[in-house]
């Protein structure tokens, strides 16, 4: 490795971090040591000392952050050169009011979804896909789940009304209404580049057939979202499966060390690919 590369890692802001404040910067800093054990100069900051401050002179940044302020910033250290994990757009792409279009435009198997106005009265037209006396997930139609009434199942138009509600009286405008899929949670967690990825069912195990298939379907996912450090939740009912959920660098609680190793081998991925892009312009 380069042994002047300044790396600097970004925390989430911890009201997107619901719980897991810890959990998420101890990701972040894993995948740190793992660079600077390779010999690279790191720093870290919090994501409102990052906008205050807009560092520019870091090699390489590893991103958590999710409010627009940061976004910005981290855009503009990307036009001046860095190498980011996760980018701004990838960042931008998990918000639910742009995930559940884009999941689906990469083919990959996601229940049927619609984004809706909270406003009452209910505009029917957006959910014509869905079947609406089956049930449905209400999710918040910008950032992933804040807090436990930020993804609700309802049953019928009354309750999905009332869910609708309740989100429009918090202050929320918009939100993801999805099919429901039954079958069994799996979480999943990766690191593009081929470097990393685990299945985890909540209950049971996974043939290597369902195994291969998930992960062949969450890269497609990631590469079409921009992510290089992804995790989400996929549902199981015997060999089919949907994705449900899919996040811009998880907190990979229970495979912490692994994914921190992929984090720095991907890192020094992009790095050698962004060197060999500089060396081919400059000719």
């Amino acid at each position: 490795m380069n042994q002047n590369l300044n790396v600097l890692g970004v925390y989430r802001e911890a009201e997107f971090s619901p719980g897991k404040v810890a959990d998420d910067a101890a990701i972040i800093d894993a995948a740190l040591a793992e660079l600077e054990r390779a010999g690279a100069d790191v720093n870290v900051m919090t994501a409102e000392k990052f906008v205050a401050t807009e560092p520019r002179h870091a090699g390489l940044v590893l991103a958590m952050c999710q409010s627009h302020q940061a976004l910005n910033c981290l855009a503009s250290v990307e036009k001046i050169g860095a190498v980011v994990m996760n980018t701004a757009l990838a960042i931008r792409n998990c918000y639910r009011d742009l995930l559940g279009a884009g999941l689906m435009h990469a083919g990959v198997p996601v229940p049927e979804g619609a984004l809706v106005s909270t406003a009452l009265p209910l505009d029917p037209k957006p959910l014509r896909p869905l079947d609406l006396n089956a049930p449905l997930y209400v999710k918040r139609g910008d950032l992933h789940a804040l807090g436990p009434d930020d993804v609700s199942r309802v049953a019928g138009y009354g309750q999905l009304e009332s869910a609708l509600a309740d989100f429009g009286r918090r202050g929320v405008r918009r939100a993801y209404v999805q099919q429901e899929f039954p079958g069994e949670v799996v979480k999943f967690y990766g690191v593009s580049g081929s470097q990393y990825f685990a299945a985890m069912p909540e209950r049971g195990t996974l043939s290597e057939t369902q195994t291969t298939a998930l992960q062949r379907a969450a890269a497609i996912a990631a590469e079409a979202l921009g992510l290089d450090v992804w995790g989400g939740d996929a549902v199981f009912d015997a060999n089919e499966f949907a994705i449900v959920d899919f996040n811009d660098w998880p907190s990979f609680r229970h495979v912490r060390d692994e994914a921190a190793r992929a984090i720095a081998r991907r890192s020094m991925q992009l790095l050698g690919r962004e060197a060999a892009t500089r060396d081919v312009s400059a000719k």
